[in-house]
Protein backbone atom coordinates (compact mmCIF):
# COMPACT_ATOMS: atom_id res chain seq x y z
CA UNK A 1 0.00 0.00 0.00
CA UNK A 2 2.69 2.21 1.12
CA UNK A 3 4.56 1.79 -2.20
CA UNK A 4 1.73 2.20 -4.07
CA UNK A 5 1.08 5.68 -2.58
CA UNK A 6 5.18 6.64 -3.39
CA UNK A 7 4.92 5.53 -6.56
CA UNK A 8 2.13 8.30 -6.87
CA UNK A 9 3.42 10.76 -5.30
CA UNK A 10 6.43 10.54 -7.44
CA UNK A 11 4.45 10.70 -10.89
CA UNK A 12 2.49 13.36 -9.90
CA UNK A 13 5.65 15.14 -8.34
CA UNK A 14 6.88 14.22 -11.64
CA UNK A 15 4.32 15.47 -13.56
CA UNK A 16 4.21 19.04 -11.91
CA UNK A 17 7.80 19.62 -12.75
CA UNK A 18 7.53 18.74 -16.38
CA UNK A 19 4.37 21.08 -16.59
CA UNK A 20 6.25 23.45 -14.77
CA UNK A 21 8.99 23.43 -16.96
CA UNK A 22 6.86 24.00 -19.82
CA UNK A 23 5.47 27.36 -18.61
CA UNK A 24 8.72 28.53 -16.93
CA UNK A 25 10.10 28.03 -20.27
CA UNK A 26 7.13 29.89 -22.65
CA UNK A 27 5.63 32.43 -20.11
CA UNK A 28 7.74 35.07 -22.09
CA UNK A 29 5.47 34.05 -25.23
CA UNK A 30 2.91 35.07 -24.10
CA UNK A 31 2.28 37.24 -26.75
CA UNK A 32 -0.15 37.93 -29.93
CA UNK A 33 2.77 36.95 -32.75
CA UNK A 34 2.83 33.28 -30.96
CA UNK A 35 0.63 30.80 -31.36
CA UNK A 36 -1.21 29.07 -28.05
CA UNK A 37 -0.64 25.88 -26.84
CA UNK A 38 -2.76 22.83 -25.90
CA UNK A 39 -1.28 19.75 -24.40
CA UNK A 40 -3.02 16.87 -23.63
CA UNK A 41 -2.26 14.16 -21.10
CA UNK A 42 -3.82 10.46 -21.35
CA UNK A 43 -1.98 7.29 -21.80
CA UNK A 44 -4.79 5.58 -23.89
CA UNK A 45 -5.89 6.70 -26.97
CA UNK A 46 -8.56 9.15 -27.03
CA UNK A 47 -11.71 7.51 -28.03
CA UNK A 48 -13.93 8.36 -30.96
CA UNK A 49 -17.31 7.25 -29.45
CA UNK A 50 -17.24 8.87 -26.06
CA UNK A 51 -15.97 11.60 -24.59
CA UNK A 52 -13.15 10.13 -22.26
CA UNK A 53 -11.64 12.04 -18.29
CA UNK A 54 -8.17 13.55 -20.04
CA UNK A 55 -5.67 16.33 -18.31
CA UNK A 56 -5.24 19.67 -20.32
CA UNK A 57 -2.43 22.48 -19.96
CA UNK A 58 -3.23 25.38 -21.83
CA UNK A 59 -0.42 28.10 -22.96
CA UNK A 60 -1.68 31.51 -23.84
CA UNK A 61 -0.31 33.72 -26.54
CA UNK A 62 -2.02 36.89 -25.21
CA UNK A 63 -0.80 38.02 -21.58
CA UNK A 64 -4.56 39.28 -20.82
CA UNK A 65 -5.72 35.44 -20.38
CA UNK A 66 -4.75 33.22 -18.35
CA UNK A 67 -2.96 29.94 -18.60
CA UNK A 68 -4.44 26.68 -17.85
CA UNK A 69 -1.42 24.84 -15.88
CA UNK A 70 -3.57 21.54 -15.39
CA UNK A 71 -7.23 20.93 -15.72
CA UNK A 72 -9.27 17.73 -15.37
CA UNK A 73 -11.25 17.35 -18.97
CA UNK A 74 -13.06 15.05 -21.10
CA UNK A 75 -12.43 14.57 -24.82
CA UNK A 76 -13.60 12.81 -27.96
CA UNK A 77 -11.80 11.94 -31.45
CA UNK A 78 -14.02 13.29 -34.33
CA UNK A 79 -15.03 10.60 -37.08
CA UNK A 80 -17.27 11.22 -39.95
CA UNK A 81 -15.21 11.52 -43.05
CA UNK A 82 -12.11 12.26 -41.31
CA UNK A 83 -12.00 9.31 -38.90
CA UNK A 84 -9.70 7.47 -41.22
CA UNK A 85 -6.95 10.27 -41.15
CA UNK A 86 -4.33 9.68 -39.03
CA UNK A 87 -4.32 13.23 -37.60
CA UNK A 88 -7.61 13.20 -36.06
CA UNK A 89 -10.39 16.22 -34.95
CA UNK A 90 -10.87 16.26 -31.58
CA UNK A 91 -14.58 17.66 -29.61
CA UNK A 92 -13.06 18.97 -25.98
CA UNK A 93 -14.91 19.75 -22.74
CA UNK A 94 -13.25 22.15 -20.24
CA UNK A 95 -14.22 22.46 -16.80
CA UNK A 96 -14.60 25.52 -16.76
CA UNK A 97 -15.27 27.96 -19.44
CA UNK A 98 -11.76 29.68 -21.31
CA UNK A 99 -10.71 31.57 -23.75
CA UNK A 100 -8.42 29.42 -25.89
CA UNK A 101 -7.35 30.75 -28.97
CA UNK A 102 -8.19 34.41 -28.02
CA UNK A 103 -11.64 33.48 -28.76
CA UNK A 104 -14.87 34.03 -27.02
CA UNK A 105 -14.90 32.28 -23.33
CA UNK A 106 -16.77 28.89 -23.66
CA UNK A 107 -15.97 25.42 -22.28
CA UNK A 108 -16.45 23.69 -25.15
CA UNK A 109 -14.31 23.73 -28.31
CA UNK A 110 -13.57 21.64 -31.72
CA UNK A 111 -9.57 21.35 -32.91
CA UNK A 112 -9.94 20.93 -36.03
CA UNK A 113 -6.71 19.08 -37.63
CA UNK A 114 -7.33 20.46 -41.20
CA UNK A 115 -5.46 17.27 -42.05
CA UNK A 116 -6.45 17.47 -45.96
CA UNK A 117 -6.52 21.29 -46.31
CA UNK A 118 -2.00 22.00 -46.63
CA UNK A 119 -3.60 25.51 -46.33
CA UNK A 120 -4.87 25.34 -43.08
CA UNK A 121 -7.14 28.47 -43.79
CA UNK A 122 -9.94 27.31 -45.54
CA UNK A 123 -11.84 27.13 -43.29
CA UNK A 124 -11.32 30.52 -41.40
CA UNK A 125 -11.68 32.01 -45.09
CA UNK A 126 -15.20 31.18 -45.87
CA UNK A 127 -16.52 31.37 -42.30
CA UNK A 128 -14.82 34.77 -41.95
CA UNK A 129 -15.98 36.03 -45.40
CA UNK A 130 -19.86 34.80 -44.83
CA UNK A 131 -19.43 37.14 -42.02
CA UNK A 132 -18.18 39.61 -43.80
CA UNK A 133 -21.30 39.45 -45.94
CA UNK A 134 -23.48 40.45 -42.88
CA UNK A 135 -22.14 40.10 -38.95
CA UNK A 136 -25.48 38.39 -38.17
CA UNK A 137 -24.77 35.32 -40.30
CA UNK A 138 -23.69 32.29 -38.01
CA UNK A 139 -19.88 30.54 -38.86
CA UNK A 140 -17.48 29.24 -36.28
CA UNK A 141 -14.85 31.61 -34.92
CA UNK A 142 -11.46 30.04 -35.88
CA UNK A 143 -7.85 30.48 -34.69
CA UNK A 144 -5.01 28.35 -34.52
CA UNK A 145 -3.11 26.53 -32.24
CA UNK A 146 -0.47 23.77 -31.84
CA UNK A 147 -1.55 20.69 -29.77
CA UNK A 148 1.36 18.56 -27.67
CA UNK A 149 0.23 14.84 -26.76
CA UNK A 150 2.14 13.52 -24.21
CA UNK A 151 4.25 15.98 -24.30
CA UNK A 152 4.91 15.12 -27.54
CA UNK A 153 4.33 17.73 -30.73
CA UNK A 154 0.96 16.20 -32.52
CA UNK A 155 0.46 19.08 -35.27
CA UNK A 156 -1.01 22.55 -36.46
CA UNK A 157 -4.89 22.84 -35.19
CA UNK A 158 -7.42 25.04 -35.85
CA UNK A 159 -9.40 25.75 -32.54
CA UNK A 160 -13.48 26.32 -33.79
CA UNK A 161 -16.35 26.97 -32.05
CA UNK A 162 -18.76 24.83 -32.16
CA UNK A 163 -22.46 25.63 -33.13
CA UNK A 164 -24.41 25.13 -30.62
CA UNK A 165 -27.53 26.05 -28.41
CA UNK A 166 -24.87 28.61 -27.35
CA UNK A 167 -23.48 30.09 -29.97
CA UNK A 168 -26.95 30.31 -31.92
CA UNK A 169 -28.50 31.73 -28.98
CA UNK A 170 -31.68 29.68 -29.29
CA UNK A 171 -34.11 30.05 -27.02
CA UNK A 172 -33.72 26.93 -24.36
CA UNK A 173 -37.29 27.58 -23.11
CA UNK A 174 -38.90 27.29 -26.54
CA UNK A 175 -40.35 24.50 -27.51
CA UNK A 176 -40.43 25.24 -31.45
CA UNK A 177 -36.37 26.31 -30.92
CA UNK A 178 -34.36 23.60 -32.64
CA UNK A 179 -30.75 22.68 -34.19
CA UNK A 180 -29.99 20.33 -37.26
CA UNK A 181 -26.89 18.83 -38.56
CA UNK A 182 -27.05 18.78 -42.39
CA UNK A 183 -30.69 17.60 -42.48
CA UNK A 184 -31.48 16.12 -46.14
CA UNK A 185 -34.09 18.97 -46.30
CA UNK A 186 -32.64 20.25 -49.73
CA UNK A 187 -32.54 16.80 -51.34
CA UNK A 188 -35.02 15.42 -53.93
CA UNK A 189 -36.80 13.00 -51.06
CA UNK A 190 -36.41 10.05 -53.94
CA UNK A 191 -32.85 10.51 -53.60
CA UNK A 192 -33.57 9.96 -49.99
CA UNK A 193 -35.83 7.18 -50.25
CA UNK A 194 -33.67 5.05 -52.50
CA UNK A 195 -30.25 4.82 -51.40
CA UNK A 196 -29.35 4.18 -47.19
CA UNK A 197 -27.18 7.28 -47.23
CA UNK A 198 -29.11 8.39 -44.53
CA UNK A 199 -29.86 7.10 -40.63
CA UNK A 200 -33.37 5.34 -40.72
CA UNK A 201 -33.13 6.02 -36.49
CA UNK A 202 -32.21 9.74 -37.33
CA UNK A 203 -32.63 10.51 -40.67
CA UNK A 204 -32.33 14.69 -39.92
CA UNK A 205 -29.45 14.38 -37.04
CA UNK A 206 -31.02 16.47 -34.65
CA UNK A 207 -28.75 18.42 -31.88
CA UNK A 208 -31.05 20.09 -30.40
CA UNK A 209 -33.27 19.66 -27.93
CA UNK A 210 -32.24 16.09 -27.38
CA UNK A 211 -34.23 13.50 -29.19
CA UNK A 212 -35.29 11.83 -26.64
CA UNK A 213 -36.52 14.24 -24.76
CA UNK A 214 -38.42 16.12 -27.59
CA UNK A 215 -38.44 15.17 -31.32
CA UNK A 216 -38.60 17.47 -33.84
CA UNK A 217 -38.76 15.33 -36.53
CA UNK A 218 -42.29 15.93 -37.52
CA UNK A 219 -41.48 19.55 -37.88
CA UNK A 220 -38.60 19.28 -40.15
CA UNK A 221 -40.46 16.97 -42.38
CA UNK A 222 -42.96 19.48 -43.09
CA UNK A 223 -40.12 21.87 -43.97
CA UNK A 224 -38.90 18.96 -46.05
CA UNK A 225 -42.32 18.53 -47.97
CA UNK A 226 -43.03 22.11 -48.42
CA UNK A 227 -40.20 22.66 -49.92
CA UNK A 228 -40.15 19.63 -52.28
CA UNK A 229 -44.07 19.58 -53.06
CA UNK A 230 -45.98 23.10 -52.60
CA UNK A 231 -47.85 24.31 -55.62
CA UNK A 232 -45.67 27.31 -56.98
CA UNK A 233 -48.51 29.64 -55.55
CA UNK A 234 -48.52 28.35 -52.28
CA UNK A 235 -44.39 27.83 -52.36
CA UNK A 236 -43.88 31.78 -53.53
CA UNK A 237 -46.47 33.16 -50.46
CA UNK A 238 -45.16 31.67 -48.06
CA UNK A 239 -41.85 30.50 -48.14
CA UNK A 240 -40.89 34.13 -46.96
CA UNK A 241 -42.47 32.49 -43.35
CA UNK A 242 -39.31 29.38 -43.05
CA UNK A 243 -36.65 31.25 -44.60
CA UNK A 244 -34.83 35.22 -44.81
CA UNK A 245 -34.59 35.32 -48.43
CA UNK A 246 -31.42 37.65 -47.76
CA UNK A 247 -29.72 34.69 -45.94
CA UNK A 248 -30.14 32.59 -48.42
CA UNK A 249 -28.71 34.54 -51.23
CA UNK A 250 -25.53 35.07 -49.23
CA UNK A 251 -25.04 31.38 -48.78
CA UNK A 252 -25.68 31.05 -52.18
CA UNK A 253 -23.40 33.44 -53.27
CA UNK A 254 -21.08 31.78 -51.10
CA UNK A 255 -21.14 28.61 -52.27
CA UNK A 256 -21.22 30.25 -55.92
CA UNK A 257 -17.73 32.16 -55.10
CA UNK A 258 -15.98 29.29 -53.19
CA UNK A 259 -16.85 26.35 -55.15
CA UNK A 260 -18.14 24.59 -52.31
CA UNK A 261 -20.31 21.93 -54.22
CA UNK A 262 -20.95 19.55 -51.06
CA UNK A 263 -22.19 22.83 -49.49
CA UNK A 264 -25.10 22.48 -51.85
CA UNK A 265 -26.69 19.88 -49.69
CA UNK A 266 -24.91 19.40 -46.67
CA UNK A 267 -22.34 21.37 -44.62
CA UNK A 268 -24.07 23.40 -42.70
CA UNK A 269 -27.00 23.80 -39.66
CA UNK A 270 -30.32 24.56 -39.83
CA UNK A 271 -31.54 26.02 -36.59
CA UNK A 272 -34.81 28.06 -35.25
CA UNK A 273 -34.61 29.99 -32.40
CA UNK A 274 -38.06 30.19 -31.57
CA UNK A 275 -41.92 29.91 -32.35
CA UNK A 276 -42.73 32.39 -35.16
CA UNK A 277 -39.09 32.82 -36.25
CA UNK A 278 -38.10 31.40 -39.86
CA UNK A 279 -35.18 28.59 -40.37
CA UNK A 280 -31.32 29.89 -40.45
CA UNK A 281 -28.59 28.52 -41.50
CA UNK A 282 -25.10 28.48 -39.61
CA UNK A 283 -22.09 26.87 -41.69
CA UNK A 284 -20.04 24.13 -41.28
CA UNK A 285 -17.36 21.74 -43.07
CA UNK A 286 -16.02 23.80 -46.11
CA UNK A 287 -12.39 22.86 -46.47
CA UNK A 288 -13.23 21.51 -50.32
CA UNK A 289 -12.90 24.84 -51.34
CA UNK A 290 -11.07 27.83 -53.04
CA UNK A 291 -9.58 25.38 -55.79
CA UNK A 292 -9.80 21.89 -54.41
CA UNK A 293 -12.53 19.47 -54.78
CA UNK A 294 -14.51 16.43 -52.76
CA UNK A 295 -11.68 14.07 -53.40
CA UNK A 296 -8.68 16.70 -52.76
CA UNK A 297 -8.30 17.44 -56.50
CA UNK A 298 -7.06 20.91 -57.88
CA UNK A 299 -9.64 21.86 -60.05
CA UNK A 300 -10.35 24.59 -62.40
CA UNK A 301 -12.58 27.50 -62.00
CA UNK A 302 -16.51 27.07 -62.51
CA UNK A 303 -19.99 26.98 -61.58
CA UNK A 304 -20.81 24.06 -59.26
CA UNK A 305 -24.26 22.18 -59.73
CA UNK A 306 -26.34 24.35 -57.21
CA UNK A 307 -29.53 22.99 -59.10
CA UNK A 308 -29.89 19.92 -57.24
CA UNK A 309 -30.75 21.75 -54.03
CA UNK A 310 -34.37 21.58 -54.74
CA UNK A 311 -34.79 25.01 -52.37
CA UNK A 312 -32.22 27.38 -54.71
CA UNK A 313 -33.93 25.35 -57.44
CA UNK A 314 -37.60 26.67 -56.35
CA UNK A 315 -36.14 29.96 -55.89
CA UNK A 316 -34.20 30.63 -59.34
CA UNK A 317 -37.17 29.58 -61.20
CA UNK A 318 -39.68 31.51 -59.34
CA UNK A 319 -41.76 34.46 -61.13
CA UNK A 320 -42.87 36.15 -58.45
CA UNK A 321 -39.96 36.16 -56.17
CA UNK A 322 -37.24 38.34 -58.28
CA UNK A 323 -34.43 35.79 -56.74
CA UNK A 324 -32.45 35.73 -59.78
CA UNK A 325 -32.20 39.68 -60.23
CA UNK A 326 -31.75 39.90 -56.00
CA UNK A 327 -28.90 37.33 -56.61
CA UNK A 328 -27.32 39.25 -58.72
CA UNK A 329 -27.33 42.86 -57.35
CA UNK A 330 -26.43 41.16 -54.13
CA UNK A 331 -23.17 39.84 -55.72
CA UNK A 332 -22.80 43.20 -56.97
CA UNK A 333 -23.21 44.91 -53.80
CA UNK A 334 -20.55 42.90 -52.38
CA UNK A 335 -17.95 43.22 -54.83
CA UNK A 336 -18.92 47.59 -55.23
CA UNK A 337 -18.20 47.29 -51.36
CA UNK A 338 -14.53 45.54 -51.60
CA UNK A 339 -15.99 42.59 -49.59
CA UNK A 340 -16.46 40.00 -52.52
CA UNK A 341 -12.85 41.03 -54.51
CA UNK A 342 -9.38 38.83 -55.35
CA UNK A 343 -7.62 41.88 -53.28
CA UNK A 344 -9.55 41.69 -50.03
CA UNK A 345 -10.01 37.86 -50.34
CA UNK A 346 -5.92 37.88 -50.81
CA UNK A 347 -5.67 40.21 -48.19
CA UNK A 348 -7.45 37.81 -45.47
CA UNK A 349 -5.05 35.30 -46.77
CA UNK A 350 -2.10 37.16 -46.36
CA UNK A 351 -2.99 37.87 -42.79
CA UNK A 352 -3.51 34.28 -41.78
CA UNK A 353 -0.45 32.93 -43.72
CA UNK A 354 1.55 35.39 -41.99
CA UNK A 355 0.14 34.01 -38.51
CA UNK A 356 1.21 30.31 -39.36
CA UNK A 357 3.48 30.50 -41.76
CA UNK A 358 6.64 29.82 -39.31
CA UNK A 359 4.82 27.00 -37.38
CA UNK A 360 3.46 24.95 -40.78
CA UNK A 361 7.08 23.10 -41.66
CA UNK A 362 7.01 21.45 -38.37
CA UNK A 363 3.46 20.14 -38.88
CA UNK A 364 4.62 19.00 -42.08
CA UNK A 365 7.33 17.01 -40.58
CA UNK A 366 5.01 15.48 -38.00
CA UNK A 367 2.58 14.55 -41.14
CA UNK A 368 4.21 14.58 -44.35
CA UNK A 369 2.72 16.24 -46.96
CA UNK A 370 3.12 13.46 -49.61
CA UNK A 371 1.25 10.62 -47.24
CA UNK A 372 -1.42 8.36 -49.60
CA UNK A 373 -4.86 11.00 -48.50
CA UNK A 374 -3.16 13.69 -50.82
CA UNK A 375 -3.61 13.70 -54.43
CA UNK A 376 -0.51 15.25 -54.71
CA UNK A 377 2.65 16.80 -52.75
CA UNK A 378 1.85 20.60 -53.11
CA UNK A 379 3.43 22.02 -49.78
CA UNK A 380 2.07 24.58 -47.47
CA UNK A 381 3.24 27.42 -50.10
CA UNK A 382 2.13 25.74 -53.19
CA UNK A 383 -1.40 25.76 -51.71
CA UNK A 384 -1.56 29.54 -50.85
CA UNK A 385 -0.43 30.43 -53.94
CA UNK A 386 -2.82 27.88 -56.07
CA UNK A 387 -5.83 29.56 -53.41
CA UNK A 388 -4.56 33.11 -54.88
CA UNK A 389 -4.42 32.23 -58.82
CA UNK A 390 -7.59 30.61 -58.11
CA UNK A 391 -9.92 33.36 -56.50
CA UNK A 392 -9.52 35.93 -59.24
CA UNK A 393 -10.50 33.49 -61.41
CA UNK A 394 -13.38 31.86 -59.93
CA UNK A 395 -15.00 35.06 -59.67
CA UNK A 396 -14.93 36.05 -62.68
CA UNK A 397 -16.91 32.67 -63.79
CA UNK A 398 -19.33 33.90 -61.30
CA UNK A 399 -19.76 37.30 -62.60
CA UNK A 400 -20.48 36.14 -65.85
CA UNK A 401 -22.81 33.57 -64.81
CA UNK A 402 -24.72 35.71 -63.28
CA UNK A 403 -24.84 38.12 -65.89
CA UNK A 404 -26.56 35.40 -67.67
CA UNK A 405 -29.91 35.52 -65.43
Amino acid sequence: MLKTIFKLLIGSLIITLVIGSIFFTQLFDANPNNLSKIYFYRWRSIPFNNKATTFLSYVSNDPQIDHIYFQKIRAKARGGGNADFPKHNFTIELTNKHQLAGLKNEDDWILGASFLDKSFIRHKLSFDLFRLFNSKHKAPECEFTEIYRNFKYHGLYVVMERMDEKRLKINKKDSAACIFKEPPVFIDPKIIVNTNAYKKNDLYHQKFPDLTRRNKTSEIEELREFIAFAPDSIFDKKIKSHFQLDDIIDWHILLLSTHNSDGVIKGFYLYKKADKTPFKLALWDYDNTFGRDTDNEPHLPGIINWERNILLNRLVNSSTLQYKSRLKQRFLELVEEGILTAENLTSMIDKDYTVIKSYVKKNEERWPIDAEPFYDNTDFEGEIQLMKKWIPMQLKEVSEYLNTF
